[in-house]
């Protein structure tokens, strides 16, 4: 029986939506407790960031600011919800040791309570690029549709492999969450959040290489109207399946020690 609920936790885990869904809203309801706007807070800060950095960087870059600043808009929330994703999945299930140790519950609750939780707040950015997409007259692609939905779910789960991964080595090794913090800084520089791969010229497989780039892009692309590369879409796919055979791995084979360890 033990072994069967380790095999069937993620399983059951997504299933539970009722409820890591319902513990996400709570979170964020205790989170912007009193506040006037609440997450519009986040949605603010955001817009002022992707202002000054859209007119410094076009200047420094070289580029037209009606087309810099939608791609950088979008890529700097898209990359603020996956560097938060990574950097509190190192912590997730430590932060939720006294659930996990009172509760039976399928211990993928936890990831997907953090994930959904840091979704919503990403939705909150999405003034964001209605007024980009208003104030420069851009019109997204026509399959925006389809694949944004396709790009948002691949980058859901993708979140929830990674909060499992993070989760279950950082429970065991605690020296994972600063070496994961450390190693999301410079990956922030090495993906085109600010810039494109075409300046890099000869070197632009850096980013072309880089799985977080197309994470991004395929979020990115519909939005502003550019280009949808096939080879996106392959990067973020395999991405997503070789993370959720790894998480599924590590719940199978560590899932009943996980409430020792943290």
């Amino acid at each position: 029986m033990t072994q069967l609920l380790a095999k069937n936790d993620i399983k059951k885990g997504l299933s539970a939506y009722t409820i890591w869904s319902i513990l996400g809203w709570h979170d964020i309801r205790q989170r912007y407790r009193r506040s006037i706007i609440g997450p519009f807070w986040f949605t603010l800060s955001t817009a002022l960031l992707v202002i000054v950095l859209g007119f410094l960087y076009s200047s420094l870059l070289k580029v037209d600011i009606k087309t810099y600043l939608p791609f950088l808009a979008v890529g700097l929330v898209v990359w603020q919800f996956i560097s938060t994703l990574i950097n509190e999945g190192t912590t997730v299930l430590i932060d939720s040791q006294t659930l996990i140790k009172q509760i039976n519950l399928p211990i993928t609750v936890h990831v997907c309570r953090e994930v959904w939780r840091n979704f919503i707040i990403l939705l909150h950015s999405l003034p964001i690029f209605i007024l980009m997409l208003l104030l420069f007259g851009i019109w997204p692609h026509w399959s925006i549709v389809i694949l944004l939905p396709l790009g948002l779910l691949l980058l859901f789960l993708n979140g929830i492999w990674i909060g499992i991964i993070l989760g279950i080595l950082s429970a065991r090794f605690r020296d994972i969450t600063p070496i994961v913090t450390s190693l999301t800084q410079i990956a922030f520089f090495l993906t085109p959040v600010m810039w494109s791969p075409e300046i890099l010229e000869s070197r632009a497989w850096v980013a072309l290489w880089n799985p977080l780039y197309h994470s991004i892009e395929v979020i990115r692309a519909p939005l502003i109207g550019s280009p949808i590369l096939l080879e996106s879409w392959i990067w973020s796919l395999t991405f997503c399946v070789v993370n959720g055979l790894v998480a599924q791995w590590l719940m199978k084979r560590f899932r009943n020690r996980i409430a020792y360890w943290i």
